[in-house]
């Protein structure tokens, strides 16, 4: 699941300060533990609302598909926004003190979820859940730096297969959760879990020092870099949007699709999306040895991962379009949902290309950018989901518990619209260059010259 995982990028120490003592490196390299645990939490709570949920939601609510698509997008352009800042912030503050903060916020807004009582409620605390949740990954991959610099690549692929654990846990077995004791129970029972993990890490907090706080205000200048790189701008749109299908599927449409038209049951479809997680999770491990062991190649897989979607959107139109009833195709719907989510298992390979077609002084920044986009994507078309299905709000039927069931036509406009936006991304992919592992940045040039050629069109 990316781009918080495209964010898995070298952070330099900002300063050598005194080594930690053993003891103390334990209680810190037990914070850090502790870490990972919110963020597990954090993976759950991104995956489970208001995907897993759709249903829910709607009937307690009587809210419209919009309106449940909007808990899903006010989160994504929170966690996006956040992705701007943390970095700088965990530069000059350190990765636990940041940390700390936003699991406050994440703590907050999961408590404050499963007791609302209004929709302006749900959507509130699901912004301090995004904003909580922004936090934890750059947090972590900071104090990776600081504590396991030797095995930085390891321990980063360690936190993320953790993390996407997370992400499964999301899936069925919260649903499965949820039909036995409520999805208030379930929400709450994470809420308690994130506060009973932040008291261990204040219990622990002052056995161990945390790196010095830089001197300096904070500056936004250096984001400038990334946006006026034409190759980091091919790459940052091409991947957010394909990420943005497949991110909004997963948490946002996918299950109720499954049961609307597809005619699986609950269970089924919530597998179905577990097994996007998992396969996501292996594939951002496997693919960055494979592209290794091939000569440190990007372009073949930077078209792989934007050919995908073009792929599982083009044979879910087939699907829909085809004879036969969509019930009866089942299994043919998991299939295409499984190919989608291979677009999101090639962190190793966005994360090399942001390094080598940024400056070297600014991978962070650029990561960050991609990070940024991709969130915003998602939360674009979760937006554009609650949109098109409340456009069939007149033929959609009621189901025996209530829940709103929307007619094949709805989710047939909908893929086809994305459809179209793979196929562009898919085209944009195919203008990008090979750096075979090395840095081959010349944005700055490079755009002063496209725009002296303009200026001497102009001029003629």
């Amino acid at each position: 699941m990316l781009p918080q995982n495209n964010i898995a990028c070298y952070i330099p120490p900002s300063d050598q300060e005194e080594p930690l003592r053993r003891l103390e490196r334990r209680y810190a390299v037990l914070l850090f533990a502790l870490g990972i645990g919110i963020y597990f939490l954090v993976n759950v709570h991104r995956v489970a609302v208001p995907g897993q949920l759709f249903n829910e939601l709607q009937r307690d609510f009587s809210m419209s598909a919009s309106a449940v698509a909007n808990l899903g997008s006010v989160f994504m352009y929170i966690y996006a926004a956040t992705q701007l800042l943390v970095g700088l912030l965990v530069d000059k503050y350190g990765g636990m003190r940041v940390l700390a903060a936003g699991s406050t916020a994440l703590s907050l807004g999961a408590l404050l979820f499963p007791l609302a009582q209004s929709v302006p409620m749900l959507l509130c605390s699901r912004m301090l859940v995004g904003l909580g949740c922004g936090a934890a990954y750059l947090c972590l991959i900071k104090e990776t730096d600081r504590l396991f610099s030797r095995n930085f690549a390891a321990v980063t692929g360690l936190v993320i297969f953790l993390g996407y654990s997370g992400g499964v846990v999301g899936t069925m077995p919260l649903v499965k959760l949820t039909a036995l004791i409520g999805w208030r129970a379930c929400l709450m029972t994470l809420a308690i879990s994130g506060i009973l993990i932040q008291l261990v890490m204040i219990a622990c907090w002052r056995c161990t020092r945390q790196p010095q706080i830089k001197k300096g205000s904070i500056s936004l200048k250096p984001y400038l870099t990334g946006f006026r790189n034409l190759n980091n701008l091919r790459q940052v749109f091409s991947f957010a949007a394909n990420f943005g299908i497949y991110y909004t599927v997963l948490t946002v449409l996918g299950k109720k699709f499954l049961e609307d038209v597809a005619g699986l049951s609950a269970g089924v479809a919530a597998v179905t999306c577990s097994l996007m997680v998992v396969i996501s999770a292996v594939l951002n491990q496997a693919t960055g040895l494979l592209c290794t062991y091939t000569g440190n190649l990007r372009r073949p897989y930077f078209r792989v991962l934007n050919f995908f979607p073009l792929l599982a959107l083009a044979l879910l139109l087939l699907l829909l379009l085809g004879p036969g009833p969509a019930s009866q195709k089942g299994a043919w719907f998991i299939v295409a949902f499984l190919l989608l989510c291979i677009t999101s298992g090639f962190s190793p390979i966005t994360n090399a290309l942001a390094r080598e077609i940024n400056p070297p002084e600014a991978t962070g920044v650029a990561v960050g950018i991609l990070n940024f986009a991709a969130y915003v994507m998602v939360a674009v078309f979760a937006n554009l989901s609650g949109f098109v299905l409340d456009c069939f709000r007149n033929h959609a039927t009621a189901a025996a518990d209530g829940a709103v069931i929307y007619p094949q036509a709805a989710y047939l406009t909908l893929f086809g619209l994305l459809f179209l936006t793979a196929a562009g991304t898919f085209c944009i992919s195919l203008t990008m260059p090979e750096t075979y592992g090395r840095n081959i940045y010349q944005g700055k040039r490079k755009i002063v010259s496209i725009l002296g050629r303009i200026k001497l069109v102009l001029q003629e």
